[in-house]
């Protein structure tokens, strides 16, 4: 862009020159030049100077003009000494059935990916939390924080106490079954049920082959992360599912194993969707 407007600049001054140069003895041609000015600076430009193309839209560090399908509201608080926003969605069904579920998301997602879970958690009468944990999505992104499993669950707890909700149902998908995990262990008491989608922490990848990598190789790889890739990602709709309700009832698909009352309807029915 810096080589296109020196190019342009260039142009203008030597037609500004010959204008000044004609304009004492041809009046009628300073008008004409004026109006080839712009066109031949313009045709004077390579191609390879050309604007890139649209690349589509552009949010905020915390999605700003990303809209969820919940109101978002926000729960402030201080921690390891900095005033922080959690932003969470609230989400209260039409017909109550007395008990909360809070959705943990994973690394590469927010609050709004559990947009189909929300719904049929509210339809059978969840009350429903689902926050976008410190540093993702639209919450507070600070520039040195320890984001440990034990603060981050910490955090959940404290929003929780917030609100007025004693016991909850925990579920977590991808990183947010392991932060439920932590949540469990700190909170046994205070969980009803523990629901793992595809969580981390429960292999020994090492174990499997899988090598090691630094900090420095991850940041690598998580330079090359494109919008397209994050739409085409596929990992496996695997449900594991902890506690003696959901687990007896040997249904896959997790949402409705929770809210099921009959179990014999659920039996062979057909993986959900991961959010």
């Amino acid at each position: 862009m810096a080589l296109l407007i020196t190019r342009t600049q260039r142009a203008i001054a030597e037609q500004s020159l010959n204008m000044n140069r004609l304009s004492r003895s041809s009046p009628p041609v300073l008008a004409l030049l004026a109006a080839l000015t712009i066109c031949t600076a313009a045709q004077t430009a390579p191609a390879g100077d050309a604007l890139p193309a649209d690349p589509g839209p552009v949010y905020g560090a915390r999605l700003e003009g990303f809209d969820y399908p919940w109101p978002v509201a926000l729960y402030r608080f201080q921690s390891q000494g900095q005033a922080l926003e959690m932003a969470y969605m609230d989400v209260k069904p039409a017909r109550p059935n007395g008990r909360v579920a809070i959705l943990l998301h994973g690394k590469n997602f927010c609050a709004a990916t559990w947009q189909t879970t929300i719904t049929t958690l509210a339809e059978a009468g969840y009350r429903v939390i689902a926050p976008d944990q410190i540093g993702f999505c639209k919450s507070s992104k600070p520039a040195q924080y320890q984001f440990s499993f034990q603060q981050l669950a910490g955090n959940t707890h404290a929003l929780l106490e917030s609100l007025g909700v004693g016991r909850a149902t925990v579920i977590g998908h991808s990183t947010g079954g392991m932060l439920g995990i932590r949540y469990a262990l700190m909170y046994p008491s205070e969980v009803d049920q523990l629901v793992l989608v595809d969580p981390i922490g429960l292999e020994d990848w090492k174990a499997r082959g899988v090598p090691w990598q630094s900090v420095d190789a991850w940041y690598q790889r998580e330079l090359q992360t494109t919008a397209e890739r994050i739409r085409s990602y596929g990992a496996p709709h695997i449900t594991r599912a902890l506690g003696s309700q959901v687990t007896s009832l040997g249904c896959r698909c997790w949402p409705a194993c929770i809210a099921a009352q009959d179990a014999p309807k659920l039996r062979g029915t057909p993986p959900c969707s991961m959010t």
